[in-house]
């Protein structure tokens, strides 16, 4: 099936795409954590996409692989386009993904990846993929060519030629990259093919040195890190004087 519709990703992008992530879910947010000193981390799950878009920009933006950022709603998301095999990438988590095909039924508009895979993929079929009593129709299907090409803007100024869409899907977990992958899905988004890079992640340790717990930093500055005013830090030490004078008078008895 590979060699049926030529899929294969040269080793400079793999490996670029594959750093990219990698450092972007790794010591890149664990070093944003560090640095601030951050108590929570409910933010990190779209920082994350903010340093690999960023990363993706900075690696491989090129005459034969230019990379541009892209709105979809109130989203920005990075799009990178190769230009000796007229593809376009896209990334995405292996979990959002299978949210996304599990929800298909659902969803009365397109996903970017319908519009993607219905405009560049729509000749690909899975040969084991999921059963479909009716093809799903969306309501904006009518407008498939005008809302990508409103994505796509930028690249159609360039003078892009896209050929194919390729999704590419990965997993983390305790800032550790554990899989990568690069598919192609058809319009049913099912996977036609794929490249699995997962064993290429690589191992090496991380450069940022993990900071004492929030237990501990607790145990070892009460104030939990805030500076106390004049006149609470005069109180503070107030109470403890008296608690100070409870404690000998009950050593006493």
């Amino acid at each position: 099936m590979l060699d049926h519709i030529g899929f294969s990703v040269s080793p400079q992008i793999r490996n670029c795409i594959i750093q990219s992530t990698s450092d972007a879910v790794g010591d890149l947010i664990k070093e944003d954590v560090r640095r601030y000193r951050l108590r929570t981390r409910n933010g990190n799950a779209g920082r994350v996409w903010d340093f690999l878009n960023t990363s993706l920009c900075e690696s491989l933006d090129s005459p034969d692989c230019m990379t541009y950022v892209v709105n979809r709603g109130p989203w920005e998301m990075v799009i990178i386009y190769e230009k000796k095999t007229k593809r376009i990438y896209t990334f995405m988590r292996e979990a959002r993904f299978a949210t996304i095909r599990h929800d298909t039924p659902k969803r009365r508009r397109m996903h970017y990846l319908d519009m993607f895979t219905r405009h560049f993929n729509s000749d690909l079929l899975a040969s084991i993929g999921q059963t479909h009593m009716f093809t799903k129709e969306f309501s904006d299907e009518s407008e498939l060519s005008e809302l990508v090409g409103k994505m796509l803007y930028a690249l159609q100024t360039d003078g892009a030629v896209i050929d194919r869409h390729v999704l590419v899907l990965f997993d983390s977990r305790n800032h550790q990259l554990t899989s990568i992958r690069a598919v192609m899905i058809d319009s049913n988004l099912d996977i036609v093919a794929e490249e699995n890079w997962t064993s290429s992640i690589p191992s090496t340790d991380s450069v940022i040195v993990e900071t004492e717990d929030h237990m501990g930093n607790t145990a070892k500055d009460p104030n939990h890190g805030l500076r106390l005013t004049s006149k609470a830090a005069a109180r503070k030490k107030e109470k403890l004087r008296i608690r100070k004078q409870e404690i000998d008078k009950a050593d006493e008895m």
